[in-house]
C-alpha cells in the first residue's frame, strides 16, 4: 500500500469506440440516428434544438436549425447524439450519453439552438419544460452553460461550443437565487464572457448581451445558416478560419444589427472534416492499402482488379463491451487475417472501425451506443445488430462479408454495473439492489477471464465492499484503478478516509490527505462521484467562503450530471433551521428533485422533514411514516430506526415497545448507531417483554463501535448501567452470533476466552480483551463487526 503515499496514480483511458445497451436502452432520446456507423469513434457531437416551450414563446427554427447542423455533422463522420424539444430531464440524459460515448482525448462539439439567459454573472440554456415557480428553480430549470462546457472538455482533447441562442429574453422582469447565498438576480437577454477551459471555443451567435434574430420562419436563423455555408464551402478549413467568415456573412445579413464573437483558448487546429489520406489517383498507392489514423478504414490499393469469391453470411457472438474485437472471428472464418476493408452496409447500432496500426493483423472494432439502464428494468440481457464489409486478402482475392453480431451482458456487468460510471457500460445497480452472493460469483469468474479488465476488477471490489470483504475490495479498486478505471478512485477515497472500519482488521490506512487526492482527480475527469463527494466536503467543512462556494458548484455540477447524493445534500443544508442558510423552499425543491429519481434517501429526507415540520409547515406523521417505509424497503440504514422511534412516540398507531425493538434491530444490522442505543436504552427501562440487561449490553456494546459519535457516546453509558454479570452474557451472547458458542451462564472461564481468540484471530483483530467484564464486551463487539462489517456504501 505504500505506492499509494509515494507517488501519484497514473490513470491511462481507451481511446477506441465505444459499446452500448443498444436495443437495451429503456427509452430512445432524441431522433434516430442515420448513418452512425460511418462515423469515427473519437469525434462526438451533441445537438440539442428546442423550439416549442411550454410556458414561454416558442422559437421559430431552432429545431430546423439544429437538424441542418446535425446532418452537417454526421456527413463530417461525427458521431452524433442530438435531442429536439427536450425537457431538463432529457436534457440531463442526453448529455450523459454523450459523455458515456466519448472516447477520453476525443475532439467534441457541441451545438445549441434554442432559448437562453444570464442570471447575474452566468449563463443558462432552457429546456423546454423551464418554468421558474421559486425563485430557488434555476439549477432545477436550467442547465448552466460553463457547467457544460467544462463537463465536455474534460474527455476532449479539444472542444467548440456553437450557441445560437441569444433570442429575447424569455423570463423578463423577474430575480433568480443562482448562487450559495440568497442573492437575487435579474435575468437578461445574451450571454455574458465566462473562462473557458485549455483548449475550447465558444462561437456566440451574437456579441455579449445582444439579442439574436431567429430568421424567417420555416428557414434558418441568420448565425446558422451562416455557418452551414462556410462550412459546406470551406470544409478543411481551421475552424477558427471559418468564424470570421460567419460573422462577416451574419453581420452583413442582418445589415449590422447582430455581430457574433468568440472566445478562443484553442492551441491546436479544430477541423470539421476528418484528416483522412487519400490515394493520388496519379501515384497509385502501395499493396495493401493506406490506413487512416482518423478513420479507422482501409482505402484499398489501385491494382490489379482484385479476384471476386462468392458472399459469405457469419454469425458473431461475442461479450457485450466497451469495445468488441470482431477481426478474431473473421481471422477463423477464412483463415488468414484481411489486409483492406470497405464498408457495405453500416451497422444500424453502432460504429465499425479498425484500430490503429492493427491492420495487417485483421482488427476491427464493434462499438455501438451505450446509455444508461437499471439492471432491474432489462428485458433482455443481448444485443444484435448487423452490417455487410468487403474484405481484401494477401492473395489478391477480396470476398463480401454479411455479419449478424449479438453480443451479450456479461453477468458481472448486469450485477454489479455503477451507476453514472463513465468506465461502465450503462448497465447498472445501485447499492440498495445488489444482491451480494451473485455479484461476487459474477465478477470473480469474470476477473478470472479477463484479469486486466479494468471495469471488472472495480467491480468485484465493488462486490466484495458490500460483503465486507475490505482487504480484497481494496486491492481490487487499486488494480482497477491502475487499470484506468476512474470510479476506482471515488471508491478508494471512502475507504481511505471512512470511520465505518476496523483499520488494525482490514490493514487499510487512514489518509484523508489521499483520499482528497483522489477526489480532486476523479473531479477533474467529469465523474459527478468523486465530485460530490468533493463538494460535500468542501460545503462542510471548508475554511473560507471560497471554499464553500466551490463545494457548493461541485455538489450543483453533480445535479446537472443526474446523482441524487447532491440534491440530497443540499437538500437538507437548506433546511437545516438555525443556519445562516435556512432557506425551506429552496432545500425541498432539491428533496423533491431526487424523490422523481426515486432515490431512498431522499425518500427518507421528505419523512424526516414531514417528521419533523422542517419546511415551516405543521408534523405530518403519515407522511414521515409512509416515505420511511419507502427507504426501508429500499436498504436505507437508518429508515427503521425513525419507524421505531415514531412506534415508541405513538406517532404511528399504539405504542408496541417490541415492535419498536424489532425495527431498531434491524437498523442496527445495517450499522446504524443509534438502532442499537435506542434499543437498549428502552430495554433497561424494563418496557420489552422478554428482553433483560443482558439485552440491553449486547446491542449497546455493538453500537458503541459505530462511526455515529453521539450515537456511541450514549450507548457507552448504557453499558455503565449493568451488571458484571449481564456484561459477560452479553459477550457470550456476541460468541454465539459469529459462530463461537459457549455456554450462558455468564462465567467468563478459559473456553469463552479461547472462543473469543479464536474469533479474533479468524479476522485478523489483535487479541486484547482487557481486564475487566466490560473490556471484554466492548472487545467481542469489536470482533462482531470485523465479521460483520457494516455495507458503508449505503450510507
Amino acid at each position: 500500500m505504500s505506492r499509494w503515499r509515494t507517488r501519484t496514480l497514473t490513470v491511462p483511458f481507451a481511446v477506441c469506440a465505444v459499446l452500448s445497451a443498444g436495443v437495451l436502452q429503456a427509452q430512445t432520446l432524441g431522433s434516430a440516428r442515420p448513418d452512425t456507423g460511418r462515423a469515427i469513434p473519437s469525434r462526438v457531437a451533441i445537438v440539442v434544438g428546442n423550439q416549442d416551450y411550454e410556458t414561454v414563446t416558442d422559437l421559430a427554427n431552432a429545431r430546423g436549425d439544429a437538424r441542418d447542423m446535425a446532418d452537417l455533422l454526421r456527413s463530417f463522420r461525427f458521431n452524433v447524439f442530438d435531442g429536439y424539444d427536450l425537457d431538463k430531464r432529457g436534457f440531463e440524459e442526453l448529455l450523459r450519453q454523450a459523455l458515456l460515448n466519448t472516447p477520453m482525448g476525443s475532439d467534441v462539439v457541441f451545438y445549441y439552438a434554442g432559448h437562453g439567459i444570464q442570471i447575474g454573472r452566468r449563463n443558462y440554456l432552457l429546456p423546454v419544460d423551464a418554468a421558474f415557480a421559486s425563485i430557488y428553480d434555476v439549477p432545477l430549470e436550467t442547465m448552466t452553460l460553463d457547467r457544460v462546457v467544462e463537463t465536455l472538455s474534460s474527455r476532449a482533447s479539444a472542444h467548440v461550443a456553437i450557441l445560437d441562442s441569444c433570442r429575447d429574453n424569455p423570463f423578463p422582469d423577474i430575480r433568480l437565487a443562482a448562487d450559495l447565498d440568497a442573492n437575487l438576480f435579474e435575468t437578461k437577454s445574451g450571454f455574458d464572457i465566462f473562462s473557458t477551459p485549455l483548449n475550447s471555443l465558444i462561437a456566440y451567435s451574437t456579441s455579449p448581451g445582444g439579442v439574436a434574430m431567429d430568421g424567417n420562419e420555416g428557414g434558418n436563423s441568420p448565425y446558422t445558416l451562416a455557418i452551414l455555408d462556410a462550412a459546406r464551402t470551406m470544409p478543411n478549413e481551421n475552424v477558427q478560419s471559418l468564424f470570421p467568415v460567419v460573422r462577416q456573412s451574419v453581420h452583413d445579413a442582418t445589415g449590422g444589427k447582430q455581430v457574433p464573437w468568440e472566445s478562443s483558448t484553442l492551441v491546436r487546429p479544430f477541423f470539421l472534416t476528418p484528416a483522412v489520406d487519400t490515394v493520388d489517383a496519379e501515384e497509385p498507392a502501395a499493396a495493401g492499402g493506406v490506413g487512416s489514423v482518423d478513420r479507422g478504414m482501409v482505402i484499398a490499393a489501385e491494382s490489379d482488379a482484385p479476384i471476386a469469391l462468392p458472399r459469405v453470411e457469419l454469425d458473431i457472438e461475442k461479450r457485450f463491451d466497451r469495445r468488441v474485437d470482431i477481426g478474431d472471428a473473421l481471422q477463423a472464418q477464412f483463415g488468414q487475417p484481411f489486409q483492406t476493408a470497405e464498408l457495405v452496409t453500416p451497422p444500424g447500432n453502432g460504429i465499425l472501425s479498425y484500430g490503429q496500426g492493427s491492420v495487417i493483423a485483421g482488427r476491427m472494432i464493434y462499438g455501438a451506443e451505450i446509455s444508461d439502464i437499471r439492471a432491474t428494468e432489462l428485458d433482455g440481457h443481448s444485443v444484435s445488430d448487423s452490417f455487410s464489409v468487403l474484405l481484401g486478402f494477401a492473395d489478391g482475392s477480396e470476398r463480401q462479408v454479411d455479419v449478424d453480431l449479438t453480443l451479450t451482458v456479461d453477468a458481472c456487468d448486469l450485477e454489479m454495473g455503477d451507476a453514472l460510471d463513465l468506465g461502465g457500460i450503462g448497465v447498472y445497480r445501485l447499492a440498495n439492489e445488489i444482491d451480494v452472493a451473485a455479484g461476487l460469483k459474477a465478477c470473480e469468474a469474470a476477473v478470472q477471464s479477463d484479469p486486466e479488465n479494468g471495469r471488472f476488477l472495480y467491480q468485484l471490489g465493488r462486490a466484495q465492499q458490500s460483503a465486507g470483504m475490505l482487504p480484497e475490495a481494496f486491492a481490487n479498486f487499486e488494480a482497477a484503478a491502475e487499470a484506468g478505471h476512474v470510479r476506482a478512485l471515488n471508491a478508494l477515497s471512502i475507504l481511505f478516509d471512512t470511520k465505518r472500519m476496523d483499520r488494525e482488521a482490514t490493514g487499510i490506512p487512514y489518509d484523508p490527505e489521499m483520499a482528497l487526492d483522489l477526489l480532486e482527480r476523479g473531479t477533474a475527469t467529469g465523474d459527478p462521484y468523486p465530485m460530490h463527494r468533493l463538494g460535500q466536503k468542501l460545503l462542510r467543512n471548508g475554511e473560507t467562503a471560497q471554499e464553500r462556494r466551490r463545494g457548493f458548484e461541485l455538489m450543483e455540477h453533480a445535479i446537472e450530471l443526474g446523482h441524487t447524493f447532491a440534491m440530497n445534500e443540499l437538500g437538507i443544508y437548506f433546511l437545516t433551521k438555525d443556519t445562516d442558510h435556512y432557506l425551506p423552499e429552496r432545500g425541498m425543491r432539491y428533496l423533491r428533485a431526487s424523490e422523481l429519481h426515486q432515490d431512498i434517501y431522499g425518500y427518507h429526507n421528505l419523512g424526516y422533514v414531514a417528521l419533523q415540520g422542517m419546511d415551516g409547515n405543521a408534523p405530518d406523521f403519515d407522511t414521515a411514516f409512509d416515505y420511511f417505509q419507502k427507504s426501508t424497503e429500499g436498504g436505507h440504514p437508518q429508515g427503521p430506526s425513525m419507524i421505531a422511534r415514531m412506534i415508541l412516540r405513538g406517532q404511528h398507531g399504539e405504542v408496541d415497545t417490541a415492535e419498536a425493538i424489532r425495527w431498531y434491530d434491524m437498523s442496527l444490522v445495517r450499522g446504524d448507531a443509534w438502532g442499537g442505543t435506542n434499543a437498549a436504552t428502552v430495554i433497561l427501562q424494563g418496557k420489552v417483554p422478554g428482553k433483560g440487561a443482558a439485552d440491553a449490553a449486547l446491542r449497546a456494546a455493538k453500537a458503541a463501535h459505530l462511526a455515529n459519535s453521539s450515537a456511541a457516546e450514549k450507548a457507552r453509558e448504557r453499558l455503565s448501567e449493568v451488571s458484571d454479570n449481564d456484561r459477560n452474557l452479553a459477550l457470550q451472547m456476541i460468541l454465539g452470533e459469529i459462530g463461537h458458542p459457549v455456554g450462558l451462564d455468564g462465567a467468563i472461564g478459559a473456553q469463552t476466552l479461547r472462543a473469543l481468540e479464536t474469533a479474533s484471530n479468524a479476522v485478523g483483530v489483535g487479541y486484547d480483551p482487557g481486564n475487566t467484564p466490560e473490556e471484554r464486551l466492548l472487545f467481542a463487539a469489536r470482533v462482531y463487526w470485523a465479521h460483520n462489517p457494516v455495507r458503508f456504501d449505503l450510507f
